[in-house]
């Protein structure tokens, strides 16, 4: 991440409000290995803290985030396969 990135630290709850999914479907996401400890979350105990970024939004996108001042995501058609059901 460049200097002029942010990121915050978001919970469970906090993740799945911001993404607009269920707190189930994170969870799904962890299972899936869509999600990478380390990278995108870190967890203490049983405390799961995730790193809200470009880097958390390019993973559930697939690589289809571009980059011009703030993070802006280059509309494209999503495959099936996507994590993400953008057309919920």
């Amino acid at each position: 991440m460049s200097d002029s990135a942010t990121c915050e630290i978001l919970t469970v709850e906090e993740l799945a409000e911001r993404l607009r999914v269920s707190r189930a479907t994170i969870f799904t996401w962890l299972r899936k290995d869509v999600l990478t400890q380390g990278k995108h979350y870190f967890k203490q105990g049983r405390v799961l803290r995730f790193v809200w970024g470009i880097e958390l939004v390019n993973g559930l996108l697939g690589g289809n985030v571009v980059r011009q001042g703030k993070p802006t995501v280059k509309r494209s058609p999503v495959k099936k396969s996507s994590p993400v059901n953008w057309d919920y």
